[in-house]
């Protein structure tokens, strides 16, 4: 099995824990940032904005917006608004498609 990142003895204040997180902070125990994270990911060419609203149009697609409300400390009606923008509502293709082809047929006759 590969390894994301190889395990090394740790630096600084951070080595002082016992508390293993994925991205670290400078201060025991803590995590790494949000700030810090995104800027970091800018550094190296990965766009955050279109990364958070991927994740987020994915994960509302999945789960119900009073799930993922508190889950992610969304207000109800926002998590709604993400839900509706996953949504894959075919029926207005669909109805579309059907007036294209209804054109078509009429022209050809």
């Amino acid at each position: 099995m590969t390894r994301l990142v190889e395990q090394q003895p740790r630096q600084g204040w951070s080595g002082n824990t016992t508390v293993t997180w994925l991205f670290p902070g400078s201060r025991p125990g803590t995590h790494r940032s949000a700030s810090s994270l995104a800027r970091a990911l800018a550094r190296h060419g990965i766009p955050i904005r279109p990364s958070r609203a991927t994740a987020l149009i994915q994960l509302a697609e999945e789960m119900p917006p009073a799930v993922l409300a508190p889950l992610l400390g969304l207000h109800v009606i926002t998590a709604l608004q993400w839900r509706r923008r996953a949504a894959t509502d075919w029926t207005t293709y669909l109805q579309a498609r059907q007036q294209a082809i209804g054109r078509l047929h009429q022209n050809k006759s």
